[in-house]
Parts: structure tokens; C-alpha cells; sequence
């Protein structure tokens, strides 16, 4: 009896050193101790399991199947031993048999914080996050210290924020360390619009917490929704932190993508989005943003089957379809015509599906040259944007006309020789669909000169410009109260802002279109930069952008006469240019460049101060990333089906032509 006390001593001694092994990190020694614990008593579950655990914390999932398997079976009622087999089979990526285990491991202790907590972090990778949130609730209603905080989080879902704010605030008063509380806290700011207060909140609870992955993750996403490229970089930062800590965590692989992406790191994104992919398959929206990053560096089929696998994940997704729509090269089946129509015959289909699939239904039936149903689908996805768009046109052409009487002679020679004497930018003005993208990519074929993208900066800094004066003067008024200096160190901001996207080339375009509102205050900040109109046949232009179905702004594209009002209005502006800074805009013909290619590249060149290169004339063979709806047509040589493309639907442009009445002589728009 005295023996078998002692062999019962010595085993709860050897079992406590392992244990104190473990947690010093000296798994060599810790696993000599349990083998001789489970040569004795092989069926030991508390040794099995630690024996799984020791192979878990050396990052060797798969051998920790074995032991705590078998210390299930031996002890079902054992829920640390089904905790720690479902954080074996996380690791392993087998999320289904992960969440099964933890499960189990609930329904024997309920009560276990750590259980409910990674129940919830499976439940997020696996994109389930409305069960994600329950197990995270339920993991904080296991303790009484945690009763406050979901009280809070129970206020918010009922929209009781301020009732909410002061619990957090009350927390953070008596546990000053509480990073569950600050982290709502954070996240509370930002839902109220204070996205700055936000970020400090979520960056304080990240040092104070590095190992916070939900925290790292909601701090990435509140860098990504604020301006500014170097916000993306440090999301970047953030997503990179949080999937280092959960690797197995799709949605923030894809998150990754996303910010990659916009911060022009191409192949980054890529292999980001493919790691959400191979995490896991069904994920329609990561397979669509993998398209779109294809497309954009040119690799064509890789983003057709992109786009037809997001489909093959959601067959309502008719953002998928006007993005093969979008390609302008691909050409839908019979099939997938069928297929679209029985989208949209489904009541329950969301309306934003809804007008991406009439935009791809009305490109498919303009390649098979049927032009009425491709008008009735291009017009019924055009009514139904400006049903939702609050686009006014008086607004526009309001603030168009005191620009025009702003930047009056005087005011330009008075401010004669301001701003940053940068030669850097060329700017690419114009409407959309005026073939801007062709004059990239053949500028962006010489040696000098890099393409970039659409940039916000000069737009941006045009909508500040006024915000913070204290008589409220607007732009562009506030400009005749700025200084030398100040006008100076707008253009150098903006020279510093684009710095971001640039590489080794001395000019660098910035293709913004809506720039053309802009000239006075770009001639005022950066004198020396080049400014390029694209201009094309107005008829071609406006039709072509209400076949165009845009990813975000331009609402003026949604009505025919609305349309043409805007084109109007632009011609009427870009006179006003040439009036006041005579010489200072280059303007480009697009049916002049498809007819004489040279001649007008020559032109080009020589307006922006440049020698003539050859590889200009074969700009389809420039490997670059290009982001807008021409991408795939400005890699083909020059062509000229796309001049008087709108003659094909002329029955149906009555409003356009009488819009387009003011210019009717000037650019022989017939009858």
C-alpha cells in the first residue's frame, strides 16, 4: 500500500516537471519525462495530451493528432484534450474538424473563455462572422469580468453608442489594461465617423497587446478607409501583423490583397489574394479582386477564369459578368447570355447585381450587333443608377462658371511665375471614354516618361482648398488670398504626394480626367507641367460612357441629356483655358491618332520637350500596369473600329443630339 503512494507521488512529481518543462520551452527534456511516464501508464490521458501539446508549441501539428486522439478516446469527457486537437487541426487547415472539436470541448465546459474565444477566431477565418461575433460575446459572458463589456457590445447592436461609450470608458477607468474594452472602444470611435481617434485607440491596444491579431486586423481596416497612400502602407503594416498571428486567417489575406493593390504592388497583391484563395476556395469577391489585378498587369485569360470562378462561387454576381463584359475583348456564349437572363428574372436578386448584369447583357448583344436589345439593357442599368444618384447638373455648371470668371487674365498675370517650378507631371485631361488611355500608353512607351494612374491629388486639393478659412471662402476664390510661398508649397505637396506611385523615370503622368476643371489652379501650383486634352468625336465620347458602367463617380454618365450637358459645359470650360492661357493645353484628336499615328505621336513628344522614340509607335508591347476600361485595347495595335461606333445606335441618341445642339456646327453633328 506504502509503494504503490509512493509510485503515485512519484508520477504526480514527474507529470508536475514536465508541465514546468513545457513552459520554459525545454521540450527535449519535457518529452523524455512523459515518455517515462507513459512507459509506465501508457493510457495516461493528462501525459498523452501534454505529449500533443508539446508538439503543438514546437509547430508540429500533425504530431499531435496521435496522442491527443488517443487521449479523447481513452477520456471523452477530457475538453482541454478536444480544445487542443481542434487547435492541432486549425493548424492543419482543417477548419471543419477544428470547429467540430472545439464544439465537443464546449458541450463538456461551457464555461471556458479560451474555447469560445478560438470557436470565434475559426469561425472569422472561415468568413462566418455573425457566429464569429456569438462565440466571441459567449467567451466574455464566461466571467464575471467580462459582464460589463457585453452589456456595452449589447447596447451598441441596439444603437445605444453613447450608453455604450461610457461602460468602455468606466472599464478602462478600473483596468486601465483592458485591451477587449479599448479595442471596442476603438472600434466604437470609428463608427461614429472619428476614424483619426480610432486609429490612436486601436495603436495604443496593439502595444499594449502585439499579439492581438482582431485588434492589428481592425486597425488595418481603418488605415484603409482614410486618404492618403502612406494610410496604406501602414494598413499594409497592420494586415501583415495580423495574418503573421493568424495564418490561417483568408480574409485577412485578402485584405492584404486588397491594400497591395491599391498601393500599386502588383504582384504582392497577387500572391496575397492566391493565399486567400488556397485558405479558402469559396470566396467569389477575392476571386473577382484577383481579375481585376490580372487584367491590370495584362494577363488576360488568368482573369477570365478569375472572374468565372467568382461566378462559380455566386451565380448572382453580376459584377463578375460585367467585368468579363468589361474586359472589351471577351465575348459572351449563348449559354451565358441565358445564363444572365435567369439572374435577372430572380426577384430576390440585389439591385446593384441587378445593373451590372444589364450592362454585360447590353455589351453582349452589341457584339452579336443586335443594337436594340442592347440598348434596352444599357438604358434600363443606366435608368436605375440615376434613380439612386443625387447628381445635379445646375451644380456643376454653377461652379464651372465662377471658375471661368475666377481665373480671369488678370488673375493669371498678377500670380505670373507662383508655385513649384517642377516639370515633373503631364497631366491627361478630358472626358472618360476620349481615348486618355491611348496617350498614356504611347507616352508611357518612351524612356522618360512613367504611366501611372488616375490620381485624386490635385482633385483633393482643390476640395480643401477653403475648408479651414475662417470667412468660409470657397474654392476658387480662396486662391487670390494665397501667397507666392503658399501657392509654392501646394505644387510641392503634390509633387510629394504622387512620389509614392513613381519610380526611376524624370516625368510621370497623372490621368485623373476631371482634372480639365482644374487647369487654372495646376497652372498656378505646378507652371511647368503639361497639359493634354483627349478629345474624341462627342457623339462617340458621350455614348460610349453610358455603355460604360463606372466603378465609382462620374454620375453624369447616367442620362443621355444630362450627358451631353456635361460635354457641353466641358467644351464651353476648355475654350475658357485657351482664352486665359493660350498655348498651354495640347490638344489631341483621338481620330487624328488612329489615322496618322506618327504624325500626332511627333506632335505629342515634341509639346512635352521629349526626342521621338520608335517603341512610342508600338506602345502595345509596353509591359505596365494599366487600370482603367481600355486596358486590354491599348495592348493591340491602333485600330479604327471604335470611330463612329455610336452611328450603330443612332435611332435611340435623339436626347443626345439636341443636347449636343449648342456644338452642332462646330463638330458637324448631323441631324
Amino acid at each position: 500500500m506504502k509503494q504503490e503512494k509512493n509510485i503515485q507521488v512519484s508520477i504526480k512529481e514527474a507529470y508536475s516537471n514536465a508541465v514546468s518543462l513545457l513552459e520554459a520551452g525545454n521540450y527535449e527534456l519535457a518529452e523524455t519525462q512523459l515518455a517515462e511516464i507513459l512507459k509506465s501508464y501508457p493510457n495516461d490521458p493528462n501525459a498523452l495530451r501534454l505529449s500533443g501539446v508539446s508538439s503543438l508549441e514546437q509547430g508540429k501539428p500533425e504530431m499531435a493528432l496521435i496522442p491527443l486522439r488517443k487521449a479523447i478516446k481513452i477520456a471523452p469527457d477530457f475538453a482541454q484534450a478536444h480544445e487542443d486537437l481542434g487547435t492541432a487541426w486549425f493548424l492543419l487547415r482543417e477548419l471543419e474538424k477544428s470547429e467540430f472539436c472545439l464544439k465537443a470541448a464546449l458541450k463538456l465546459d461551457p464555461s471556458k473563455f479560451s474555447t469560445w474565444r478560438n470557436l470565434g477566431d475559426l469561425l472569422s477565418d472561415q468568413g462566418k462572422e455573425m457566429e464569429a461575433n456569438n462565440a466571441y460575446e459567449k467567451a466574455l459572458s464566461t466571467s464575471g469580468k467580462y459582464k460589463d463589456l457585453t452589456k456595452a457590445m449589447k447596447l451598441v447592436k441596439k444603437g445605444q453608442v453613447g450608453e455604450a461609450e461610457k461602460i468602455y470608458r468606466q472599464i478602462l477607468k478600473d483596468d486601465p489594461n483592458n485591451v477587449d474594452a479599448l479595442r471596442l472602444l476603438g472600434l466604437l470611435a470609428t463608427k461614429g465617423g472619428s476614424i483619426d481617434e480610432g486609429i490612436l485607440i486601436l495603436t495604443k491596444c496593439t502595444e499594449m497587446a502585439p499579439d492581438f491579431a482582431l485588434a492589428w486586423e481592425n486597425l488595418a481596416n481603418m488605415y484603409r478607409q482614410k486618404e492618403g497612400f502612406d494610410n496604406l502602407d501602414k494598413s499594409i503594416y497592420c494586415f501583415k501583423k495580423a495574418t503573421s498571428l493568424r495564418p490561417n486567417w483568408a480574409e485577412g489575406w485578402a485584405g492584404l490583397g486588397t491594400v497591395y493593390t491599391r498601393s500599386s504592388l502588383h504582384e504582392e497583391g497577387i500572391k496575397a489574394y492566391l493565399k486567400a484563395i488556397d485558405l479558402k476556395k469559396e470566396q467569389p469577391r477575392v476571386h473577382l479582386s484577383l481579375g481585376h489585378v490580372y487584367k491590370t498587369t495584362g494577363n488576360q485569360d488568368l482573369s477570365i477564369n478569375s472572374y468565372k470562378n467568382a461566378i462559380k462561387h455566386f451565380e448572382m454576381f453580376g459584377e463578375a459578368y460585367w467585368s468579363l463584359a468589361n474586359l472589351k475583348t471577351y465575348s459572351f456564349s449563348a449559354k451565358e447570355i441565358n445564363s444572365m437572363k435567369q439572374q435577372l428574372a430572380k426577384k430576390d436578386l440585389p439591385e446593384r447585381e441587378k445593373v451590372h448584369f444589364l450592362f454585360a447583357l447590353g455589351k453582349a448583344y452589341e457584339d452579336k450587333n443586335n443594337f436594340k436589345e442592347s440598348f434596352k439593357y444599357y438604358d434600363e442599368g443606366n435608368d436605375i443608377n440615376r434613380g439612386r444618384s443625387n447628381y445635379d447638373p445646375k451644380s456643376v455648371e454653377a461652379i464651372s462658371q465662377r471658375i471661368k470668371t475666377f481665373f480671369d487674365i488678370q488673375l493669371i498675370n498678377d500670380k505670373e511665375g507662383y508655385g513649384d517650378k517642377s516639370k515633373d507631371p503631364i497631366f491627361i485631361v478630358g472626358l472618360p471614354r476620349s481615348g486618355s488611355t491611348l496617350i498614356e500608353q504611347i507616352l508611357s512607351s518612351h524612356s522618360k516618361i512613367e504611366g501611372t494612374m488616375e490620381l485624386p491629388n490635385m482633385l483633393n486639393i482643390a476640395r480643401k482648398l477653403g475648408s479651414g478659412t475662417k470667412d468660409n471662402t470657397n474654392y476658387p476664390e480662396v486662391l487670390s488670398s494665397l501667397s507666392e510661398k503658399e501657392l509654392s508649397s501646394l505644387g510641392s505637396q503634390y509633387i510629394s504626394e504622387t512620389k509614392f506611385i513613381r519610380t526611376k523615370f524624370p516625368y510621370f503622368i497623372d490621368k485623373m480626367p476631371n482634372n480639365f476643371s482644374h487647369i487654372g489652379l495646376i497652372h498656378l501650383l505646378l507652371p511647368n507641367a503639361k497639359i493634354i486634352d483627349a478629345r474624341r468625336n462627342p457623339l462617340d465620347t458621350c455614348f460610349s460612357c453610358y455603355k460604360q458602367l463606372f466603378a465609382r463617380g462620374q454620375m453624369f454618365t447616367y442620362d443621355l441629356a444630362e450627358l451631353a450637358r456635361y460635354y457641353v459645359n466641358y467644351i464651353e470650360l476648355m475654350d475658357h483655358w485657351d482664352e486665359v492661357l493660350p498655348g498651354k493645353v495640347h490638344r489631341v484628336i483621338y481620330e487624328d491618332v488612329v489615322q496618322n499615328q506618327e504624325e500626332e505621336t511627333r506632335k505629342i513628344l515634341n509639346y512635352c520637350n521629349l526626342p521621338f522614340e520608335e517603341q512610342c509607335l508600338t506602345f502595345y508591347q509596353t509591359k505596365r500596369a494599366v487600370k482603367t476600361a481600355s486596358s486590354e485595347q491599348v495592348r493591340q495595335p491602333i485600330y479604327n473600329k471604335s470611330i463612329n461606333t455610336w452611328q450603330n445606335y443612332e435611332e435611340y441618341l435623339k436626347d443626345l443630339k439636341v443636347g449636343l445642339l449648342p456644338l452642332k456646327e462646330r463638330f458637324k453633328i448631323p441631324d
